[in-house]
């Protein structure tokens, strides 16, 4: 049977425009519950995220979706499902998540101008992304006991924030041959300008310029990082992270790990600050 890849990640991430070109590049099929769930939308003449919020209490419509999603882990073709749930439903998919700034991702949703979004601003457009989300979460928890955006469920996390469709795709290409060798291999790339540091430690500049000379090099020290909502903190010294920052690497390589209860408790600032 094919290999298949699940792809899920915030809204304005990039999906679809990723989707047309790994379709194209690993001679996959497309499949996308968005587009469905569109359709259901205008067909009722509402918007998505009136939809959303008809789903939380409506859940036949997940079902059905959920039961087309749960069939394709037997279809023998090689698919790239686009879907926030397929890597919970569709068994043995390579899981993909693509993470993006909520400036950057209300800024693309903004321009974009779909029918079924006007919105009069970037800030209200971020402000209706967090509406849909906070629904979307909201209602996966409370049908299936799991948080689609605990980004510990995938087998691949990639920031789409400042990288071309096409670097992002050379990314997920890369991961995907790797992990088709080894099922049990996790990958995370962040853009250094994603991630934030604790307020009351800088690092070490002068080891962070030693060590961006050695990564130029080829060195590829990972960084430990913890998730908080759509923000990424650095764990502990943030002096590597900071060596990525003074590079012209657009990505750095990342670890999830959970937060101690004072790094939870500690400020943050983005990593940008520090340059």
């Amino acid at each position: 049977m094919s290999e298949k890849i699940s792809l899920a990640g915030d809204l304005g991430s990039g999906k679809s425009t990723l989707s047309r070109i790994l379709v194209e590049r690993l001679g996959m099929e497309y499949y996308s519950t968005g587009n469905i769930c569109r359709e259901v939308a205008a067909r009722h003449h509402i918007s998505v995220v009136e939809m959303n919020r008809y789903m939380e209490t409506h859940p036949e419509l997940d079902h059905e979706i959920d039961d087309g999603l749960a069939a394709l882990s037997d279809d023998p073709r090689p698919l790239l499902i686009d879907s926030r749930m397929a890597w919970h439903f569709t068994r043995g998919t390579f899981r993909v998540y693509l993470s993006t700034a909520l400036e950057v991702s209300a800024a693309r949703i903004h321009a974009a101008g779909r029918s079924d979004e006007h919105f009069t601003s970037v800030e209200e457009t971020a402000e209706k992304i967090r509406q849909r989300q906070e629904s979307e979460s909201r209602r996966y928890l409370s049908f299936y006991g799991v948080d689609n955006r605990d980004l510990s469920h995938y087998d691949l996390i990639v920031d789409t924030t400042y990288a071309s469709p096409e670097a992002v795709a050379d990314c997920v290409c890369e991961a995907f041959a790797a992990w088709c060798e080894d099922k049990s291999r996790r990958a995370c790339f962040l853009s250094p300008l994603r991630l934030h540091y604790p307020a009351d430690r800088t690092g070490d500049p002068a080891a962070a310029a030693a060590l961006a000379e050695r990564i130029d090099a080829g060195e590829r020290p990972v960084v430990a990082v913890f998730q908080n909502r759509q923000d990424f903190c650095v764990k502990g010294d943030p002096t590597t992270a900071l060596a990525y920052a003074l590079t012209s690497l657009i990505y750095v390589p990342c670890r999830l790990a959970p937060p101690t209860a004072e790094e939870q408790k500690a400020a943050y600032a983005p990593m940008a600050d520090s340059l």
